[in-house]
């Protein structure tokens, strides 16, 4: 069955465990019906020698002699099957007298001087007849009113039960072969009902991996079944899912790429045609070919970086940081920028705040996102960088103890609800309108350091009001494996 298929193994399985259920019963059965045959052969030996003594005790009123006696025996011996020998003192057969005297052979265990001193008991035991064991009972029989008396033995051939056995053997091996087929068609019902949930389930790989990701198995058989129908189901949507964001993805990030390509190629093929005369137009012309290029620089860095990031590899360099610097840089950093929009960026620093080691660049990285998409999506008001030492939980990490949390407020115009489930995930972009550019990378890039930290980033947003973006790093970070 090695190498068979898992239907095949069930069902040999449940076919070896049938047969050997019936092959252990059998053998209890007959172990115990050979008990049950010697209790019925000494029951049947016991009624046949009342019957005998009956006829004994019968003839004895009448004053027959012992040879009237064996002639009356035979006739029960011949009646009732029984062997009944007389035996003399020394426990012999006395052929003249004995209806079984034909069995030469009689060897007699029984101690006869027990039957003598108790004359109306019969004394139980078996007899080796002619090479056969056989049970027997003996008593001392009185057959004259002077109490002279001789020993009987009756013995019960084993001919008389075996016939009970011969007729019980064909019967009990028909009623088990009945048994062992009813058994294996409720084992092939239940088989089936094992196995074909499972064909369907490995159809239903095959369909997933061979990009039928909209493929679905029908969750019925027993619980470990349906619970295994059920993960398929879901990772086929989350794999299908995940497909269509990836194509959403590349969709975008090939958007991304042509926009800057184009413009990069048109002026790049003003230059060289000629198109471009004075100096002027050719320093627009390398100005716009740089813009362009950093921002396809930005991309392909943002890409790496998420690459390193799923793969394990990203690692920090951590160093004491001062939080009140970290957030001079930004704000010297953006300042013109928000200016320009008419929008008042400011900090607010709670308490004296201790060095926490960090990753400058990296927290660089998380709040010029922030900062940048609170800045786009603020038409007027002003965008507020608060730090302070907490203990709050921020995002799903219960991280407890002091924590620098650093928030990014802003007026602007809100997230809608059903975009906060899907904010942090790769490539999500939110709608499509054209004041949400990018390539849905930044924000979870921004979990990913926080993480990376020991910490979390999480977001609070009412439409129409603003939203508020939080990072918590520990103030004492775990080590970093090496």
């Amino acid at each position: 069955m090695r190498g068979g298929s898992l239907g095949l193994r069930i069902y040999g399985g449940f076919g070896v465990v049938i047969v050997l259920t019936l092959g252990v019963a059998g053998i209890v059965f007959f172990s115990l019906l050979g008990g049950y045959r010697a209790e019925l052969d000494r029951n049947s030996l016991q009624t046949i020698a009342d019957q005998v003594l009956f006829g004994v005790e019968q003839f004895r009123q009448r004053n027959v002699t012992a040879v009237q006696l064996g002639a009356y025996l035979q006739t029960q011996s011949s009646e009732t099957g029984a062997l009944v020998f007389f035996l003399d003192g020394d426990g012999r057969v006395q052929r003249d007298l004995s209806p079984a005297a034909e069995y030469e052979d009689l060897q007699l265990p029984v101690k006869l001087s027990d039957a003598r001193v108790r004359p109306n008991i019969w004394i139980p035991g078996d007899v080796e007849v002619n090479g056969d064991e056989l049970p027997f009972v003996a008593r001392l029989v009185l057959v004259d009113q002077r109490d002279n008396g001789v020993f009987v033995a009756i013995a019960l051939p084993d001919a008389e039960n075996s016939d009970v056995v011969s007729d019980l053997v064909p019967r009990l091996l028909i009623s088990g072969l009945a048994g062992l087929g009813v058994a294996l068609l409720v084992g092939l019902v239940i088989t089936r009902s094992i196995y074909n949930p499972l064909r369907r389930i490995t159809g239903a790989v095959h369909a997933v991996g061979s990009g039928r990701y909209d493929t679905r198995v029908p969750e019925e058989g027993p619980e470990e079944t349906r619970e295994l129908g059920r993960a398929l189901n879901r990772m086929a949507e989350q794999v299908q899912e995940n497909e269509q964001t990836l194509q959403d993805f590349m969709a975008d990030v090939s958007h991304e790429l042509r926009t800057p390509l184009t413009s990069i190629r048109g002026f790049t093929q003003a230059l060289l045609d000629g198109t471009v005369r004075d100096e002027e137009q050719r320093q627009h012309s390398a100005q716009v070919i740089d813009d362009e290029a950093r921002r396809m620089l930005r991309l392909v860095n943002d890409l790496l970086d998420l690459a390193r990031m799923q793969a394990g590899e990203f690692r920090l360099q951590r160093e004491p940081i001062a939080p009140t610097e970290l957030l001079e840089h930004i704000v010297e950093v953006f300042a013109p920028r928000a200016e320009e929009a008419g929008i008042a960026l400011r900090t607010e620093v709670q308490g004296t705040l201790p060095p926490v080691s960090m990753d400058f660049d990296r927290m660089v990285q998380v709040l010029n996102n922030l900062v940048a998409n609170a800045i786009q999506y603020t038409r007027q008001g002003s965008v507020t960088l608060d730090a302070r030492i907490d203990s709050a939980n921020v995002g799903s990490n219960q991280l407890g103890g002091d924590q620098l949390v650093i928030t990014i407020a802003d007026t602007g115009d809100g997230i809608p609800p059903n975009e906060l489930a899907f904010l942090f995930e790769r490539f999500y972009r939110g709608d499509s309108t054209a004041r949400r550019r990018g390539t849905g990378l930044g924000l979870a890039i921004t979990r990913e350091i926080a993480r990376a930290h020991g910490g979390d980033v999480d977001v609070h947003t009412v439409v129409g009001e603003g939203t508020s973006f939080r990072i918590a790093i520990p103030v004492a970070p775990a080590s970093e494996p090496a």
